[in-house]
């Protein structure tokens, strides 16, 4: 029903080819599937439940921070006199410091967090718990990350000339459809995989974090060099 709500707004759309080049560059720029095992291996302790209302959770905030950027983005980083090169440094700060973290192997004790489940924790307050703690990088940067950002910025500007924005907004739906499906097979992907496989597939995805969260920082410090320092000097 979705997807044919989603082809007659893109047939009745001024620019269908349009539409398809943000949903599939927006989705290319999420990468959900690159941050699929990081998902498993933060909810890997949780059961069945919690962990699909996880990735709920994540996917609404996803949705929100999608809509957010692409009406306002623009006007939130002018306001705060933000730069997306500096915001881009930011989250690579953040994405190295989480990166590490999972190398390192500071999860938490996963014996509490049996025995929390044991002593009978609600599982929607346990998915809120563990929501908490991963939204931040989970939802940003990791999913929506300065590259989104950037994007949404971008079509945004078209569309406010084009008196289009209807059709990108249905697409944003969709694309957090699509994310929270990804996510919600992470289950099956566990399951293929026993505590060492998953435990090493974690240390090898937190080291791919950190190598993201410098490759932004180097990126970041590129671009205000080539923009800002290097035509001062001129």
């Amino acid at each position: 029903m979705l997807l044919a709500k989603f082809a007659v707004v893109a047939r009745a759309s001024m620019n269908g080819p349009k539409l398809i080049n943000f949903i599939v560059t927006t989705f290319a720029l999420l990468n959900p599937l690159g941050v699929l095992p990081i998902f498993i291996g933060r909810t890997a302790r949780e059961d069945r439940r919690v962990q699909h209302l996880v990735a709920l959770f994540i996917s609404l905030t996803m949705l929100a921070l999608l809509l957010i950027f692409l009406f306002v983005g623009e006007s939130i980083l002018q306001f705060l006199g933000v730069s997306m090169d500096a915001f881009r440094i930011a989250g690579g700060i953040l994405l190295l410091l989480m990166g590490l973290k999972i190398v390192a192997g500071d999860e938490g004790d996963p014996g509490a967090q049996l025995t929390k489940v044991a002593v009978g924790v609600n599982d929607l307050k346990e998915a809120e718990t563990v929501f908490q703690k991963i939204v931040i990088p989970m939802a940003m940067p990791l999913l929506v990350g300065p590259g989104v950002i950037a994007n949404l910025i971008l079509y945004a500007a078209k569309d406010k000339a084009e008196h289009d924005g209807g059709a990108l907004v249905l697409g944003t739906f969709l694309l957090s459809v699509v994310v929270l499906a990804i996510f919600l097979a992470g289950r099956w992907l566990k399951a293929v995989l026993n505590p060492i496989g998953l435990n090493i597939l974690m240390r090898v995805m937190g080291l791919m974090v950190a190598a993201m969260g410098v490759q932004f920082m180097v990126t970041g410090v590129s671009q205000i060099f080539i923009t800002q320092l290097a035509p001062a000097i001129r």
